[in-house]
C-alpha cells in the first residue's frame, strides 16, 4: 500500500493582496530619478557659473558653486619622475613635486587641454602653486598637475578673448569635454579629481 502525502496547504491571495506592479514600477522610478540626480550633482555639472557673473555673492559660497567636477587620469607614482621631466617644470618644482608624491600629499595627474571652440586664445592654468601658460589649439596640449586627491584647478584667459570669448575643453576619463565660454574678467574654476 501507497499512501501519497497530502500537498502542502498553499494559501490563496487575494485580489488586494497581490504584489502590485504599479508599486514596482514607482520604486524603480524613484530610484532612476535619484541617481540620476546625484550623477548632475556629483559631476559638477549643476554648477556651472563663471568668475565674475555674480557680483553680489558671498566669496565661500562663490568659489564652491562655480567649480566644474572632471575626472582626469592619475599617473604612477612610479612613472612620475619620467612625467614631470617632459613637463616643463622647474628642477626646484620637479624636486618638491616628487617629495610631495612619495608622502602621499601630492598625486599627479595628466589635463590634456584644447580649443574647444576654434578661436583660440592663451588661458594660464593654476594648480596651487603652479602657473602654467597654454596657447590652446585644437589637438589636445597635455599638462602634468600635482593635486591632492580632489584639486581646485583655475583657468584664467591671458590674451583677450574678444567678443567670441575662449572656450577650452579638457579630455577627461569619459572623453572630452568642452567647458563654458570666458569672456573678459572671467575665469573658471574645475575641481580635478584624480583617478
Amino acid at each position: 500500500m501507497s499512501t501519497e502525502p497530502e500537498p502542502a496547504y498553499k494559501p490563496q491571495l487575494n485580489p488586494e493582496d497581490k504584489p502590485s506592479h504599479f508599486r514596482t514600477a514607482c520604486i524603480i522610478l524613484a530610484t532612476c530619478t535619484l541617481l540620476a540626480g546625484a550623477g548632475v550633482h556629483f559631476s559638477g555639472l549643476g554648477g556651472r557659473l563663471l568668475g565674475g557673473a555674480d557680483t553680489n555673492a558671498s566669496p565661500v559660497a562663490d568659489s564652491e558653486q562655480q567649480r566644474i567636477g572632471v575626472q582626469m587620469s592619475l599617473i604612477a607614482p612610479e612613472k612620475a619622475a619620467q612625467a614631470l621631466a617632459s613637463s616643463g617644470y622647474s628642477e626646484k618644482e620637479q624636486a618638491d613635486i616628487l617629495a610631495g608624491i612619495k608622502r602621499r600629499d601630492l598625486r599627479l595627474v595628466a589635463m590634456p587641454i584644447f580649443d574647444a571652440t576654434g578661436t583660440g586664445g592663451t588661458v594660464s592654468v593654476v594648480c596651487g602653486t603652479t602657473h602654467r601658460t597654454v596657447a590652446l589649439q585644437p589637438t589636445p596640449t597635455v599638462l602634468i598637475l600635482p593635486i591632492t586627491i580632489a584639486g581646485n584647478v583655475d583657468i584664467l584667459p591671458v590674451s583677450d578673448p574678444g567678443v567670441t570669448g575662449i572656450g577650452a575643453g579638457v579630455v577627461t576619463l569619459f572623453g572630452p569635454q568642452p567647458l563654458p565660454v570666458m569672456h573678459q574678467g572671467e575665469s573658471l574654476g574645475l575641481t580635478v579629481i584624480a583617478q
